[in-house]
C-alpha cells in the first residue's frame, strides 16, 4: 500500500478499482519485475485465494486504460471461476496421461523381457493389456487436450465480455 514507485501505486488502485466493480476481495497482487513482456494472469483456486501477477512490461508499457481492461480480464476469471475448472481439468488430463505411460512401461518391460519371457503363455495378454493402456491413454491425451482447447476459447470469450461490464 505504501510502495514508492507510481506504477505499483497505479496498478493498486485499478486493482482494488475492479475488485470494487466485480464484488469481490481484492486479491494479492504481484509484478514480475525481469518480465518485459506484455503479459498478465491469476492464480488460485478461488476467489479467497487468488493472485493477480503483471509484468514490468505490462505496466510500463499500458495506459492506464489498457491496465484496466487487462485487470478487469483477469477479474473475469477469478469471478467465473476459471482457474478452478483449469486445475481440475489438468488433473483430468494427467489421469487419462498416466494410462498411457503405464501402458508404455509394460510395453518397454515386455520388450526388454522384464515383465515376461517369450515362453510365458501370459506373454500376449500382458502385451495386449500395455497396447491397450498406451493407444487409450494417448488418444485420451489428444482428445483432452481439444476439450481443454475450445473450454479455454470460450472461457476467454466469456472474461472479455465481463471485463466490458467492469469496465463501463
Amino acid at each position: 500500500p505504501d510502495d514508492a514507485d507510481p506504477l505499483h501505486r497505479r496498478l493498486r488502485n485499478v486493482v482494488e478499482e475492479m475488485a470494487i466493480a466485480s464484488g469481490i476481495t481484492p486479491p494479492e497482487i504481484y509484478v514480475l519485475d525481469q518480465e518485459e513482456g506484455i503479459n498478465a494472469f491469476a492464480a488460485g483456486f478461488s476467489a479467497e485465494d487468488a493472485a493477480v501477477a503483471v509484468t514490468r512490461g505490462t505496466l510500463e508499457t499500458l495506459t492506464r486504460d489498457e491496465l484496466q481492461g487487462v485487470i478487469a480480464h483477469e477479474f473475469s476469471h477469478i469471478l467465473n471461476g476459471d482457474m478452478r475448472l483449469n486445475i481440475r481439468l489438468m488433473g483430468v488430463l494427467f489421469g487419462i496421461m498416466v494410462l498411457g505411460v503405464i501402458g508404455r512401461l509394460i510395453l518397454r518391460g515386455s520388450h526388454h523381457g522384464r515383465l515376461v519371457r517369450s515362453r510365458d503363455r501370459g506373454a500376449p495378454v500382458v502385451l495386449l493389456i500395455g497396447l491397450g493402456l498406451a493407444v487409450l491413454g494417448y488418444t485420451g491425451v489428444f482428445l483432452a487436450r481439444l476439450i481443454k482447447a475450445s473450454v479455454s476459447r470460450q472461457r476467454e470469450y466469456l472474461a472479455d465480455a465481463s471485463a466490458v461490464q467492469f469496465t463501463e
